[in-house]
Parts: C-alpha cells; sequence; structure tokens
C-alpha cells in the first residue's frame, strides 16, 4: 500500500513540474513542436560539454551519447532544472528554414551552461560546434544563435542498455546508496526505484547493516529536492543488489525489473553498472497526449 500511494504521488509531481512536457496547441496535430521560445547556439569558446552534470564522467563517455546520430547538447540553467532534462532526447530545427537543416538535428541533453547573458527567458540550447553545423545550412554560417522549434523524442542507443551510477556519497558500511541512471532510452521519465537484495541459488546469507530491512523487502528509493536525477536510500540491503523500476509509458506508468543482479556485493562508489534493461517505451504525456514520433511523419507543414 505504501509504495502504491508513493508512485501516485511521484506520477502526481511529474505532471506537475516535468520540464519537459508539451502541449499540443490544436487536437488535430498528432505531436506538435513544443509551443515555447527557444534558441539553439554554439557553446562558448571556453565551454566545454563534459557529461559530468549527468554523471556521464567525462568527454569519452559524453561521446558515446552520440550513437544512433544523436549529438550531445547543454540547456540553460532554468531548463536543466537542477538535472531532471539529464538523458533526454530532443530534435530540433530551424524556424526560418532557409537558415537550417530539413530535418534539423537531435540532441541528447548532458549538462547545463549557466547564462551570463540572458535574452529574457525562454529555453536555450547551447550545442557543440558539430551539432551546431548539423542544424545549420551555409545561409546561417557566422550566425551566433538561431531560433528554433524543440519537441523531445526518444533516446535509441545501439550498444547501450540502460547503466545506474553509484554516487561518491554512497556507503555500503552505513547502509547508504545514491544512484544516478545513464543511457536511458525511450521517451520516458524514471518515477519510482526500488532496491533488493538479489538471491543467488546456493549461497549462504550475508550479514547486513543495522539499518538493513529484511531479506525479501524491496526497498523504496526517493528524490531529495535539489537532486531530482539522483535516487537515495539509507537502508539498502548487503550483498548482491537487483533493482526495479517504474518509468512513464503511454498515459501511465510501467514496471520494469533488471533479471538476476544489478550491483555486486562489493559495489563500489562512483562505479557504473549495466542493468541488462533497454528502455524503449514512449510515454504519450510528454507531447498533448499524444505519442510522438521521433520520425515526424505525424507533423504539419
Amino acid at each position: 500500500m505504501a509504495t502504491a500511494v508513493a508512485f501516485a504521488h511521484l506520477l502526481l509531481f511529474l505532471v506537475l513540474v516535468s520540464p519537459v512536457a508539451c502541449y499540443s496547441a490544436s487536437p488535430s496535430h498528432r505531436c506538435d513542436w513544443c509551443p515555447q521560445w527557444s534558441t539553439a547556439s554554439l557553446l562558448p569558446p571556453d565551454a566545454t560539454i563534459t557529461g559530468a552534470a549527468c554523471g556521464y564522467g567525462g568527454p569519452a563517455a559524453a561521446a558515446e551519447l552520440a550513437d544512433g546520430s544523436f549529438h550531445i547538447a547543454a540547456v540553460n540553467t532554468g531548463f536543466f532544472r537542477q538535472g531532471q532534462a539529464c538523458g533526454a532526447c530532443y530534435q530540433l530545427r530551424c524556424r526560418g528554414r532557409s537558415a537550417c537543416a530539413k530535418d534539423g538535428v537531435k540532441v541528447v541533453v548532458v549538462a547545463d551552461v549557466p547564462e551570463t547573458n540572458s535574452t529574457g527567458g525562454g529555453e536555450r540550447f547551447m550545442l557543440t560546434k558539430d551539432a551546431f553545423a548539423a542544424l545549420t545550412t551555409a545561409g546561417a554560417d557566422g550566425q551566433p544563435a538561431v531560433d528554433v522549434d524543440f519537441r523531445r523524442i526518444p533516446c535509441a542507443y545501439k550498444s547501450k542498455n540502460l547503466a545506474v551510477r553509484v554516487e561518491e556519497t554512497s556507503s555500503r558500511d552505513k547502509g547508504h546508496l545514491a544512484v544516478r541512471f545513464l543511457y536511458q532510452g525511450g521517451q520516458t521519465d524514471i518515477v519510482a526505484v526500488e532496491v533488493a537484495r538479489a538471491e543467488i541459488p546456493g549461497a549462504t546469507a550475508t550479514t547486513q547493516s543495522t539499518a538493513a530491512p529484511s531479506l525479501t523487502t524491496w526497498q523504496y528509493m526517493t528524490q531529495r529536492e535539489g537532486s531530482p536525477g539522483v535516487w537515495r536510500t539509507s537502508r539498502t540491503p548487503a550483498g548482491p543488489l537487483r533493482l526495479r523500476l517504474v518509468v512513464t509509458a503511454g498515459s501511465g506508468g510501467k514496471w520494469l525489473r533488471a533479471e538476476g543482479v544489478v550491483l555486486p556485493a562489493e559495489w563500489q562508489a562512483g562505479a557504473v553498472y549495466d542493468t541488462g534493461l533497454r528502455v524503449t517505451d514512449v510515454a504519450a504525456s510528454t507531447c498533448g497526449g499524444a505519442s510522438c514520433s521521433a520520425s515526424g511523419d505525424d507533423e504539419e507543414e
């Protein structure tokens, strides 16, 4: 019962504060582009995208996000919402078609860049040189920024399963576990996470920390204000761990459970572990209640 109540609260939270929700301007459109004012610009010369803000851990890891013809991008602090936009994929296209490639560019958010010269609000995407070149055409050469429409689209990673990164604040001895999810496919948000001891056939029971629940209990993880992308619990079972989670799918939620061990008994802070899960679900609520297609075939010109 407690889990069901918490799940309901989380879904309500998602509807109220999600930074990626788009609202259809017309019921005749299956998937409108988001109506918010937005611009796309080149990153400042002294700025780099490392991916560390979203837990990817450096240029090499962030570069892997280009899998599936996606480019990496940063967004302004307001749109980043303290990490809620981490890992979300978007399609951008210029409002002035003469200044933009026909299909625009697909990006995945890995970081935020504080704005030193605000232009009056709105969403801002800051792109690498390669991403900006893919978005624009020769007609936009030399422009520092272009006005764009944007919409959230499903992420697709050809060579990556959903991964979990153990945050440095975690401690096995104290039963504290904080995790962040990486390479999340589909067009979904994670709204609930639970952890439990993974029973290994033939293995003997391991002594638990004093804060740990019983071996058969799924322990609910929470998000603290100020770090919405990080899931935490101070009642972590000892030994190898398994995970299950709820993602937004269609107009509701869907449980996904990793088979077998995800975190080994000697899990380490800072390490990244493969869940073995591939998330492909599309959340209808992210675009005016209609499922978004990455192909753009359903748009009206």
